[in-house]
């Protein structure tokens, strides 16, 4: 009976199922259409974003003209509420009605889009109520939703005149020059940009044009800081700038306020602590008056420990001020580790530790730590704080693992699909790939251009389960700010939105957990195409092999899988043990003579031998030649740089050559790239880290771990305190405006 069993169901998919492609189309296409019907009913009902989303999930199972034309009119349906909201909001903000003007704009904030004009609007509303938190952390939002860097830079000049409450004086064009140039050098801090190592003193500031020794380059530990003797002689100090800033400029409370960041990170506290009171007398409405005179009374604890462990103490928090404000994490750790060393007793360390600890995750080293600060603060308060962290610690390890799982099923799923891994369970979608495979062809046949990695997801569908991913992530975030495996996909998520710098700051934590930082990639070496895992750590390159693909694109499983999910773990835990029999190769840096960005590759060059990686890239089809491949693959060589500290790689020019002006006629449409690299194609990606979503998580997961609101958002801002270091004030150029935009020009 058993066998009569096994020959049915082996016989069944002959006679009912002929053509097995045909077959799976056709199930794949029902299922789609089950969605459209349903897409098409909610947009009847106005439900537009329900609608959207069924639309898109639609575009999973097969593409149809239905649900990509109703994408396009929806899309444009928002555009225009959107559009029409920003103007009734500019109307009842001009009228004075400011409460209505920023509900009106709250509303519309959920169609998603303009979400830097929203937020900078919010912000003018919320500082015309009198309340400048909010505005605050809506102009946050407005920066970091910000694609261009002058842009970004003038809001946050208006943040620091909201906060000191400042009216700069008209300036020379040489006095702005210069202060615009400090300015940019804040945005590049811990990039091309240093605090400084030297000590000057307040009554003799040290002459523009001196030696710089960069203080991230000093007895570090970091991954990041591996290559420092090449990577120091190329940074730019941020403090020897600002002693630059002479005269009467010296004495507004934004460029005091940075001197005394200067000061303390050079270990000179009592500097600090005395530039400090003159913010706050030049400053005395300030709203950070409440943070900055705690500052100074942690500065008065330091210098209040006896000698000689007091200055070994102040030197160490020196240095790791220094080392969390260039997100080298691993090295703050380790000069908090030295100061409890040498100071067992001071309760501050024991604090320090405990919130690192915390925000990379590690409870039991972080429950160790509060444990410690509790016995050793006398305090009451300061104790009831640790209490706080310490009741919630496995309750948040327990939230940040459930969004870590959601985020990682969803960018599995992705990647499986773009690179065509169906024997990663997508066995039934064969039918879907070789589609994607042919229109990927077509469109490159089209523009007569070289073909580069990875099938493609359709758009919609990319966009919509990159940002769902991306919620799941800030999530994570706000309750492991330094959890690795959170960083490691939101690394992987900002590449995807095309935003590089974004993606280093994410993978800053994770390279300082001694962790690899890691992207996909299609591999052509040696007459082979290889799905690949690119993993760079400061000693090695490793690319693990997720398949091998024929001249056909048929894909092949390697010999030893690829992890448990076949994609060489997506994610890595750092407590938890890692399989390391992956068939993979291994390239040590010696190994490299050049990474050279080449249209949208990367080209590394290894004796005789070259390696072409094409970075997959899931919303669209990647860009292959002109500025705008340059710029995608440029994200990707600069990880290269970054990392494993190959200082001799070779960027793309990101603008037009001068062939490309004569053969584009200086117009990159003509490039016919679907993909626009100075735009975040992902307009939720730069949503995440927006006050309103933040606070709507925030009240979401302190009521899943049964914490009060206002004791959660403690718990993160004593660990967004630590992280952040000592942040710089963008100086102000000229007088604060309030003007209203409906767009950003």
């Amino acid at each position: 009976m058993r066998l009569t069993t096994v020959l049915l169901v082996l016989f069944i998919p002959v006679v009912f199922a002929d053509n097995p492609e045909k077959a799976e189309k056709k199930a794949l296409e029902q299922q789609a259409q089950a969605f459209v019907k349903e897409a098409k009913d909610m947009e009847k009902a106005g439900k537009l974003l329900e609608a959207r989303t069924r639309y898109a999930n639609s575009q999973s199972f097969a593409e149809t003209r239905d649900a990509t034309e109703a994408i396009k009119r929806i899309d444009g349906e928002i555009q225009k509420r959107v559009k029409s909201a920003l103007q009734q909001a500019h109307r009842l903000y001009d009228q004075g009605k400011y409460a209505p003007a920023a509900q009106t704009l709250e509303e519309a904030s959920k169609l998603g889009g303009s979400g830097s004009v929203f937020s900078y609007d919010l912000a003018l509303c919320k500082r015309r109520m009198g309340d400048t938190a909010s505005a605050l952390a809506h102009l946050d939002q407005a920066a970091i939703a910000t694609a261009d860097p002058k842009r970004k830079v003038k809001i946050k000049q208006l943040r620091t005149a909201l906060v000191t409450e400042e009216q700069p004086s008209a300036l020379k064009n040489d006095d702005r020059e210069r202060i615009n140039k400090v300015n940019q050098l804040m945005e590049s801090i811990g990039f091309e940009t240093s605090v400084e190592d030297r000590q000057p003193s307040l009554t003799q500031p040290a002459e523009a044009g001196s030696a710089v020794t960069p203080a991230s380059f000093r007895g570090g530990v970091s991954p990041v800081a591996t290559h420092a003797a090449k990577a120091a002689l190329r940074s730019v100090s941020l403090c020897q700038a600002l002693d630059g800033l002479k005269g009467t400029l010296s004495q507004t409370p934004a460029i005091t306020f940075n001197l005394a960041n200067c000061a303390e990170d050079t270990d000179r506290p009592a500097d600090a602590a005395q530039l400090l009171g003159r913010y706050l007398e030049a400053a005395p409405k300030a709203a950070d008056a409440e943070r900055v005179r705690l500052r100074v009374a942690r500065l008065n604890a330091l210098m209040e420990l006896p000698e000689p462990k007091g200055a070994q103490v102040r030197g160490l928090y020196a240095s790791a001020s220094r080392f969390l404000e260039e997100r080298k994490y691993d090295g703050a750790l380790a000069d908090f580790e030295r100061a409890a060393d040498a100071a067992p007793e001071f309760a501050p360390t024991a604090w320090r530790l405990a919130l690192m600890y915390e925000a990379m995750g590690n409870v039991d080293r972080a429950r160790k730590s509060f444990t410690l600060y509790r016995q050793l603060e006398t305090n009451p308060a300061g104790r009831q704080e640790a209490d706080l962290h310490l009741d919630t610690l496995d309750a948040k390890r327990g939230k940040y693992d459930e969004e870590i799982d959601h985020a990682t099923e969803t960018l599995s799923d992705l990647f499986n699909r773009a690179m065509n891994l169906t024997f990663n369970g997508l066995e039934d979608r064969a039918s879907q790939y070789k589609q994607r495979a042919r229109e990927r062809a077509r469109v490159y046949a089209k523009q007569k251009l070289k073909v580069v990695g990875g099938f493609t997801v359709p758009f919609a569908y990319a966009q919509q389960q990159l940002a769902e991913a991306g919620e799941h992530l800030a999530s994570a975030l706000l309750l492991f700010p330094l959890g690795a495996e959170a960083n490691q996909l939101m690394g992987l998520v900002f590449l995807q939105a095309n935003d590089g710098r974004s993606s280093m700051r994410s993978f800053d934590a994770v390279a300082s957990q001694n962790l690899p930082v890691a992207f996909y990639a299609q591999m052509h070496a040696r007459n082979q195409d290889h799905a690949v895992k690119c993993e760079l750590t400061r000693d090695r390159l490793r690319f693990i092999f997720l398949s091998s693909y024929d001249k056909k694109g048929k894909p092949a499983a390697p010999a030893k899988p690829a992890g448990e999910d076949g994609l060489g773990d997506l994610a890595i835990d750092p407590a938890s043990e890692r399989a390391a029999d992956f068939e993979s190769r291994i390239v040590m840096p010696a190994e490299i003579k050049s990474i050279e960005t080449k249209s949208g590759h990367l080209v590394l060059k290894l004796g005789k031998e070259e390696i072409m990686l094409s970075p997959i890239y899931l919303p669209a089809v990647p860009p292959a030649d002109g500025p705008a491949a340059r710029r995608f693959a440029n994200s990707y060589t600069r990880l290269f740089v970054r990392y494993p500290g190959l200082e001799e790689s070779k960027l793309g020019a990101e603008g037009m050559t001068a062939f490309e002006k004569i053969k584009f006629g200086y117009d990159l449409a003509n490039a016919g790239f679907g993909i626009a690299m100075s735009l975040n194609p992902i307009g939720a990606i730069g949503a995440l880290e927006s006050f309103v979503q933040m606070s709507r998580e925030i009240h979401g997961v302190s009521k899943a771990l049964h914490v009060t609101f206002a004791g959660w958002v403690k718990t993160i801002e004593d660990q967004q305190e630590l992280q952040a270091g000592n942040t710089f004030k963008s100086i102000p150029t000229e007088p604060a405006s309030l003007t209203f935009l409906e767009e950003i020009k």
